[in-house]
């Protein structure tokens, strides 16, 4: 195998040398010794040096020699060369006795650390590297995730956490954003969702509880329970930051406050936006009222007092996206638009660019007297997004910062999430303006629903972020690991844009690093899922897109997207009746898709359970994708199966159902259930706790339509069955309500 396949991400210059591999040990006996030319007197060296002792130690089951055999040099020394983020540069030379890992810098060492143990060969009973040299640095300065405040990271623990920097420092990434604050609209249980991550001393009211709610195809019972999330109850941020400093990762953290805004002005409204009538619309904020920035501002000041300023963090994101009006914003009146834009007499004097502006430099202002060098704002009121009244708003932003000396600590965050350039929300970043920039591509982000790949987005915003000479890449994420081969992409995207290659190259090169044994088999399943979630880009003769197997899966029959309180439906929505619904609007076309995903998904089935068995694969991967595959087979059988049911049903007689196609719809749901709850025992089998909340739900309002459905069938008299399937709320159970 070719070394340079293991290494992750792939390096700028490596090449092979003679004299064949050096031989670092035996099972029980090592041939290694490490020596270094600096006081490791840095905690992130400490830690990394630990690890690389801890990792040959490990592979050979033996300490390290007494200055006998390899030598193992560590050093920091000036770069050679004038190369952009040299500083986080490294070099490795590997030659007969010696091998000699040099960073450009602390970090640059820690990454050179992080590559030699990515090329250590444990084959025929030794442990080898060949002799090799390498020279690398990254093409962007930061690279990283923006973590939503959303399903998962709401239950994960501090080792959990800490399990996410660890992921992301293997890949030398550098950067994790943690939402601590952020809101949407009524979804599940008939609340607004709202998330808060830390707690502020001053504010109490501003808690969010998790709530929990499902079958557990495991335990064999109902989980139904509420708790806070365990980063604000144990109140741990602070170890977290101190963490990632210690694995080369800077955390820090975003605290939304014009969009995506409804749990402080619902808590405090009388900091709140108010409407035509003066009342607060529990939405947004009053920026003319002195309280608004009392409060807010003070969360800033905690926040920088209590976890940043102890840690020497100097970074923080303001996010301000998506402010625009919306339903749902209170759960009392969920079909009354509320507004985040305030509409008394003194904001009203003035335009909503003039607003956003103004409270955006207030911010950046405080928070810059604050010590904060790096100020991450959302591009979204630079282009007007979603708001015509900020349409054309850039000169005004940038003239803004430019008076109040903000120019060189503001960084824009570019984020759009199309897998196709023309439909992107931007194609440019702006360089011309001279502001700082990042590009935010997506990791996948809706793990609750189904796996997702954005494998061309993550290319195409890197093409332009290095094009155009951003300084990072930070996705907009939500975490599982079910997306490591998208982290993966990212990191190579990020660090070597060109010597990464194409979509394909670093899919070839995941397979071969996770399942070297059975490459063929893990390609061709990763072919499959990329099939089965490719976005299309055609339209029909009326100009209305051809609906994607990806957006079928993900839009149409998941259950997630019809959460969400829609103008002229009702609320819960009609489910499974609207799903299918929409597949009747061109039922031959859907069912055309849907067959094909089932096919795809059961192959994709068979080659990962074959993966799965192999010892030599990376069998903790192999059983995620393989979940993942067999998750867009329930989903299609379900639907297929529902509409078989929905033919059957046509077979009646003077609105009497013959006892045999009720027995046959009836045993048809038993067996989705049975089916739901194999998958739904998987899922709890694969994937770590803080996962299940969000997932489970969703999988439990499915299983538990088939189970009323068979209860219906089984104690309902024949001649009093309705069977209509387009709006079949006549026969929900109390459970499925609640669910919903």
């Amino acid at each position: 195998m070719d070394i340079k396949n293991l290494i992750s991400p792939v390096p700028k210059q490596f090449e092979y040398l003679d004299g064949g591999h050096v031989r670092l040990g035996t099972p029980g006996k090592a041939n290694w010794y490490i020596e270094s030319d600096f006081t490791a007197n840095h905690p992130l060296l400490e830690t990394s040096i630990t690890s690389l002792i801890d990792k040959l130690t490990g592979l050979l089951n033996a300490p390290p020699s007494n200055n006998e055999g390899i030598r193992i040099l560590l050093t920091v020394r000036d770069p050679k060369g004038n190369y952009e983020n040299i500083d986080q540069g490294y070099s490795i030379e590997v030659s007969n006795d010696t091998i000699l890992i040099t960073g450009f810098s602390e970090i640059g060492l820690h990454y050179g650390i992080i590559t030699f143990k990515d090329c250590l060969i444990f084959k025929e009973n030794q442990l080898k590297i060949p002799n090799m040299r390498i020279l690398d640095w990254p093409d962007l300065k930061t690279r990283g995730h923006f973590m939503e405040s959303r399903y998962g990271s709401n239950l994960m623990t501090l080792k959990d956490w800490k399990h996410v920097v660890d992921h992301m420092a293997d890949m030398k990434m550098n950067q994790l954003v943690v939402s601590v604050y952020g809101c949407w609209c009524v979804q599940y249980d008939g609340r607004v969702s709202e998330y808060m991550y830390v707690p502020i001393k001053k504010y109490p009211k501003l808690k969010t509880p998790v709530v929990e709610r499902y079958y557990s195809a495991i335990k064999k019972k109902w989980i139904d329970k509420e708790r806070l999330p365990p980063m604000f109850e144990d109140d741990f941020f602070g170890d977290l930051i101190a963490y990632g400093k210690i694995k080369g990762i800077t955390v820090f953290p975003l605290v939304n406050s014009y969009g995506h805004n409804t749990l402080i002005p619902s808590m405090y409204p009388d900091v709140s936006a108010l409407d035509e009538d003066g009342n607060p619309s529990l939405t947004g904020f009053c920026t003319s009222n002195p309280k608004t920035y009392e409060l807010l501002l003070h969360i800033y000041d905690e926040l920088i007092d209590n976890y940043l300023l102890p840690n020497n963090i100097d970074s923080f994101h303001v996010g301000l996206d998506e402010v625009w009006d919306g339903l749902a914003h209170n759960s009392e009146d969920i079909f009354k638009k509320r507004s985040p834009w305030c509409k008394c007499p003194e904001c009203s004097r003035l335009t909503r660019k003039d607003l956003f502006i103004n409270h955006a430099i207030r911010l950046l202002k405080h928070l810059k007297s604050r010590g904060m060098k790096n100020i991450y704002m959302y591009h979204d009121m630079l282009i007007g997004h979603g708001e015509k009244e900020t349409a054309e708003s850039t000169g005004d932003m940038v003239k803004a910062l430019r008076e109040n000396d903000l120019i060189d600590n503001v960084i824009i965050d570019w984020w759009t999430y199309s897998d196709y350039k023309e439909r992107l929300m931007f194609d440019t970043t702006r360089p011309d303006l001279g502001f700082r920039r990042t590009v935010k591509p997506w990791n996948g982000y809706y793990h609750w629903t189904i796996l997702t790949n954005p494998l061309k987005n993550i290319y195409l915003l890197a093409d332009m972020g290095i094009k155009e000479g951003v300084e990072g890449m930070q996705s907009y994420s939500a975490w599982d690991e079910s997306y490591d081969r998208n982290h993966r992409c990212q990191a190579d995207f990020a660090w070597n844009f060109d010597g990464a290659g194409d979509i394909k190259s670093v899919t070839k090169r995941y397979v071969r690093r996770n399942f070297p044994s059975k490459y063929d088999e893990a390609l061709r399943a990763f072919e499959l899922i990329d099939l089965i979630t490719e976005v299309r880009n055609e339209k029909k003769e009326d100009g209305k897109p051809i609906p994607s197997k990806y957006s079928i899966l993900l839009h149409t029959l998941s259950y997630y997207f019809y959460s969400y309180v829609r103008e002229g439906k009702p609320y819960p929505r009609i489910f499974p009746g609207e799903a299918l619904s929409i597949i009747y609007t061109d039922r031959e076309s859907y069912l055309r898709e849907i067959n094909e995903i089932a096919a795809m998904a059961r192959e994709a089935t068979d080659l990962l359970s074959i993966v799965a068995s192999d010892p030599r694969c990376n069998k903790r991967l192999a059983e995620r994708f393989l979940y993942e595959v067999e998750n867009y087979n329930c989903l299609a059988r379900d639907y297929i199966a529902l509409i078989q049911m929905m033919d059957i049903s046509q077979c009646h007689h003077d609105n009497c159902y013959d006892i045999q196609v009720i027995e046959k719809i009836k045993y048809m749901a038993k067996e989705r259930k049975l089916a739901r709850l194999q998958l739904m025992a998987r899922l709890e089998d694969t994937k770590e706790e803080f996962l299940l909340a969000g997932h489970m739900r969703n999988h439990t309002i499915f299983m538990q339509f088939f189970a009323d459905l068979e209860g219906y069938l089984s104690h309902t008299k024949p001649e009093s069955i309705e069977l209509d399937f387009f709006d079949m709320r006549y026969i929900e159970s109390e459970a499925f309500r609640k669910l919903r």
